[in-house]
């Protein structure tokens, strides 16, 4: 009778060998990609979106044509994907802020604004924000207050199913985010229309809060 032992090892040693390769091989596609993204904030920030050229992208990152579409189909999609990343730290620390069951409403807005300012500044001076092309403010500011309002909208309907507060407004949850968020952004602006860089934490909170007030009816012990 034929002994298959030997074959077998060295049939379960190949496999390995295979699996490890293709791990290796996942692993410099996710550097690839990751080096693509990153020479692209730097182009799309310095130059803008439609000053970009995918060739100028590639020379950043120092890929080929087919590596850079086979991550990224067209030079939108990567654009995309460069915001969402700057972004997905931010969003991060915002619902940390709202999903915090100790805070109650009115800490929740505080912090929240608080949290909003920080994120500014910090992103303001990293990004050299006075520097930054305007296709590039634009896109970044309509995608935080898309991100805000997400955020908020899962802490309006959490809240109001829980009767602490009642809408002023017959309108769906994802209205009622924007429109607070709306709001917020104008109380902010109203705040900096003076050229400074950063608004008042103390004017703004109490714009917020009468803002809030007019939208919404709120539990007295909430």
């Amino acid at each position: 009778m034929r002994d298959f032992s030997d074959m077998n090892q060295r049939f379960m040693l190949r496999c390995r060998a295979g699996r490890g390769m293709k791990g290796v091989i996942m692993a410099k596609k996710g550097e690839t990609r990751e080096k693509i993204i990153k020479a692209a904030a730097k182009v799309f920030f310095e130059h803008g979106y439609e000053e970009t050229s995918v060739r100028m992208i590639q020379e950043e990152a120092n890929v080929v044509t087919g590596s850079f579409y086979h991550f990224f189909p067209s030079k939108e999609l990567l654009f995309e994907a460069v915001i969402e990343r700057f972004l997905a730290g931010y969003s991060e620390r915002i619902n940390e802020v709202l999903e915090n069951e100790e805070l109650g409403i009115a800490e929740c807005v505080e912090a929240f604004l608080k949290e909003m300012q920080d994120s500014a500044s910090v992103y303001y001076e990293a990004l050299q924000g006075d520097r930054l092309h305007w296709t590039i403010q634009h896109a970044l500011h309509n995608k935080t207050m898309e991100t805000l309002a997400a955020s908020v909208q899962v802490k309006l309907e959490k809240i109001i199913s829980e009767g602490k507060i009642i809408s002023r407004l017959e309108t769906d949850t994802g209205t009622l985010a924007a429109i607070l968020i709306k709001g917020i952004e104008a109380i902010v602006h109203s705040d900096k229309a003076a050229g400074k860089e950063m608004y008042n934490l103390e004017r703004v909170k109490k714009g917020t809060f009468d803002y809030i007030n007019l939208l919404f009816v709120v539990a007295q012990d909430c």
